[in-house]
């Protein structure tokens, strides 16, 4: 009897004492400091661009809301950048971010200083591909976080160099793989491809070695000169061939050439008095239709080639004169995210950046100035797979 009692009062002993030491716990966490929330955003931003690109930018700026702003508006900037290049005189480079807000567009610029003076000629994510008119076959890659570049090993020679329209090169992104791929399309006896594909530290570039895969078949009206792609989501490269029926596309994961058939009616047949931009993760064709209209098309399913017409654009004489006289049409550069603004680059000698509200449907100049003979490099950004967006959200939701 007594035994029982013992056993009995030890255990009630020791439920007391669970419960003591769970609410213990408890309060414990409940004082836990979070010690990043003392911390300037300077010092923040200083650990933060530690960190690799990839962590930044699909796992670590999901953690809370403020580490969300921190990396995508001040370390990532992925709003509408692009990279204003001037290789005449003193070569300086120019990184202006666009971003959206509430009273329309805000713009951000400063001076880049990379340790290459070669022209840029792709921008994927965090890296720029860059090529020296000097030195025949040269392309080096840069790191704009970590600050850090590399030659890479010699491409084949038959394109004469990386300079004219005598080839294109672009730098993707393969995010299964996790993996950067330079591609190189140049004009040899037939239309002629070679893939590089970067791993792990961009140090050790040196050691990689080119592979050659098949080229396009079709090649339009393009048959003596070749050109830079323009790329969407850093996976699909297209190239205007100067053809009415159709494009000459890559996916850059596959490493497959295909040919895009180009949206048109028996009204408004297409021609070639077309552009190319990425708006929003997809292709966007502008097709000049009359002297005061453009109809805006945009590539919904590249498997299938269908293509939306998203809408026509009909712009008065007053804003086409206010713009460039005479019916030439500015040639689109980018688009915001929220794809309601593009930015489009009048041509000519008094240049400048103009954006166009598709909602209100108001073409105003930017407050930017360009000289003439800069270029405009635009920055694609390679997307997420599902899953990391999916569990990437719902770390974001609980911070």
């Amino acid at each position: 009897m007594e035994a029982n009692c013992l056993q009995n009062s030890m255990r009630t002993e020791m439920k007391r004492c669970r419960k003591e030491s769970e609410a213990e716990q408890v309060s414990r966490k409940r004082k836990k400091v979070d010690c990043f929330a003392f911390l300037p955003d300077d010092l923040l931003l200083d650990i933060l661009q530690k960190l690799p690109a990839d962590i930044l930018r699909y796992k670590t700026r999901f953690v809370c809301r403020r580490w969300f702003s921190l990396i995508t508006n001040r370390i990532l900037l992925d709003h509408a950048s692009l990279i204003l290049e001037n290789s005449s005189g003193i070569h300086t480079v120019r990184l202006m971010d666009i971003s959206e807000e509430k009273q329309g567009l805000t713009m951000r610029d400063q001076y880049l200083e990379i340790p290459y003076s070669g022209r840029i000629k792709s921008w994927c994510n965090e890296f720029l591909l860059i090529t020296d008119l000097n030195k025949e076959g040269s392309l080096y890659i840069y790191d704009l976080i970590s600050k850090q570049g590399s030659f890479l090993p010699q491409c084949s020679t038959s394109c004469g160099g990386h300079y004219g329209c005598k080839c294109g090169v672009g730098l993707s992104y393969d995010k299964f793989k996790e993996v950067y791929k330079v591609v190189h399309v140049f004009l040899g006896p037939q239309i002629q491809c070679e893939l590089l594909s970067l791993k792990g530290n961009i140090a050790s570039c040196n050691s990689l070695k080119w592979k050659k895969i098949s080229g396009p078949y079709y090649t339009g009206q393009r048959q003596y000169y070749w050109d830079d792609p323009v790329s969407v989501k850093g996976r699909y490269f297209h190239w205007d061939v100067h053809c009415s029926k159709y494009l000459v596309s890559m996916d850059t994961v596959k490493e497959r050439f295909r040919q895009t058939r180009l949206p048109g009616s028996d009204v408004f047949p297409m021609n070639k008095r077309y552009f190319l931009v990425e708006m929003g993760g997809f292709l966007t064709l502008l097709h000049k239709v009359s002297l005061d209209k453009i109809n805006i098309w945009m590539l919904k399913d590249y498997q299938r080639s269908k293509w939306e017409n998203l809408q026509s654009i009909s712009i008065s004489s007053y804003v086409w004169s206010s713009i460039y006289p005479g019916s030439v049409l500015p040639l689109p550069v980018t688009c915001v995210k929220s794809k309601r603004y593009i930015i489009f680059r009048k041509p000519g000698s008094e240049t400048g950046l103009y954006s166009y509200d598709l909602k209100n449907k108001i073409m105003r100049r930017l407050d930017v100035d360009i000289a003439p003979d800069e270029r405009c490099v635009v920055r694609t950004t390679a997307a997420a797979s599902f899953f990391e967006v999916r569990s990437s959200c719902s770390v974001y939701q609980k911070g």
